[in-house]
């Protein structure tokens, strides 16, 4: 067995050793020039390849992305409300950090109660329901406005009766038949019943009934005594309800809360190491602590009372602002942060805020050209505030720049991007 192996051995390395002698044979019998043929044919395709790869070609035969052209029109800029200015100098404020929360305005806030007594007969406005002033919130039925109608009834009446009897004995004190005695007595009843018809007509007044519903009562219009309505006070938002149909309500409860959202107030919190700082009539950025949404803008403002004293666990003053709620954004109760203007410092190339944008990490500005083409051009920023912001380096004094909506031509550039990129 072993003599065989050995036998095998020696004939693989015979069979190596022809094929190495015929390849060296074939190599020998080619030509030169055709080897060097051969090597001049791979070195222009490799010389093609790579002035391919120089003029934008991928490997798959495809131009690679170019950038694409921004262009505006006149009324292109006007439809989507692109504002241009030209770069220059201004100021820059020097802010301090604030925080506070979001009330009601005292004065912009109503509670309703029941001028009477009264069992509640039907609703009409619920929790979260905005109202305008005079809706009628809810009925209820009130022994105690029976009563009050049923006199001033009375007392008119009385007061009728003692006009007529006025009249009479006028008439016959004026013919000598009866004494002036009795004309003053008539005249003194008269009196009387007035003032009382005047007390119960006043008493209907305060329970808040207008005059249309007191003369409807002596009409006899208002057949029903016990009615009474409820109604608001003034235009609002019903944040608090205290009443329920078949509820009884007595004359100090407080059956609804209603606020009047349109301007609300921001108590900021002003800690002793800040007070030096703040003082009224500062300007004041206010937004949520957490952050804008796309709805949501910051609101502009100015301190309109600063705290005169502190408080006594805090040792901390309230600055008050009062912002514009038309849109409801700012509710009470939330929290914001402030952004007070203290000091104020020149820069030589101020932009608002609304102006940079984000490309791929980069801080831009869109700069427009002469030709009218706009680009992105990138910016070094420096100092900011709730407005504006410094330019370092980028962008030069008197240089043309999108101002307001630049995120069209963000958003145009990027459709581009996305239009011409790469096919597999």
């Amino acid at each position: 067995m072993k003599q065989m192996n050995c036998v095998t051995d020696r004939n693989r390395t015979r069979l190596k050793s022809v094929s190495c002698l015929f390849i060296l044979l074939l190599m020998a019998s080619v030509p030169p020039s055709v080897l060097a043929a051969d090597h001049d044919h791979e070195s222009e395709q490799h010389e093609q390849h790579k002035e391919g790869d120089e003029e934008g070609h991928s490997h798959d035969g495809h131009q690679e992305h170019e950038e694409p052209e921004l262009k505006f029109s006149a009324a292109e800029l006007q439809e989507f409300s692109i504002e241009l200015s030209q770069a220059k100098s201004g100021v820059i404020n020097k802010t301090l950090s604030l925080t506070g929360e979001v009330i009601v305005a005292p004065e912009r806030l109503y509670h309703v109660v029941p001028r009477v007594s009264g069992v509640v007969r039907q609703v009409f406005k619920h929790l979260g329901n905005k109202v305008k002033a005079g809706d009628l919130l809810a009925t209820l039925s009130s022994r105690e406005l029976a009563d009050a109608k049923a006199e001033f009834v009375a007392a008119d009446s009385l007061l009728k009766l003692a006009n007529t009897n006025l009249k009479r004995e006028q008439d016959l004190y004026k013919s000598k038949v009866t004494a002036k005695r009795e004309y003053l007595a008539a005249r003194q009843v008269q009196a009387e019943m007035s003032i009382k018809r005047k007390a119960a007509e006043q008493r209907l007044s305060a329970i808040g009934l207008t005059k249309k519903s007191i003369l409807a009562v002596l009409r006899n219009a208002d057949k029903d005594l016990t009615l009474y309505e409820l109604r608001a006070p003034a235009d609002g938002v019903i944040i608090e309800k205290h009443a329920a149909q078949g509820e009884v309500l007595e004359s100090n409860n407080r059956s609804y809360t209603i606020a009047d959202l349109s301007q609300v107030w921001v108590n900021l919190t002003v800690y002793q190491k800040d007070l030096p700082f703040i003082q009224q009539g500062q300007q004041v950025s206010i937004s949520t602590r957490f952050g804008l949404t796309d709805k949501q803008e910051a609101s502009m403002s100015r301190i309109s009372w600063l705290s005169p004293v502190l408080d006594e666990k805090t040792r901390s003053a309230l600055a008050r602002v009062v912002i514009d709620n038309a849109d409801g954004q700012w509710r009470p109760g939330l929290f914001v942060s402030a952004q007070v203007a203290i000091e104020k410092k020149q820069a030589e190339v101020v932009v608002p805020l609304s102006s940079l944008q984000t490309i791929e990490g980069q801080t831009i500005v869109f700069v427009q050209h002469e030709d009218g083409d706009f680009e992105p051009q990138e910016v070094q920023t420096g100092r900011k505030d709730f407005q504006q912001v410094e330019i370092i380096h980028g962008l030069k004094p008197g240089q043309t720049y999108v101002s307001q909506n630049a995120f069209s031509l963000k958003a145009q550039l990027q459709k581009g991007e996305f239009g011409e990129g790469h096919h597999h």
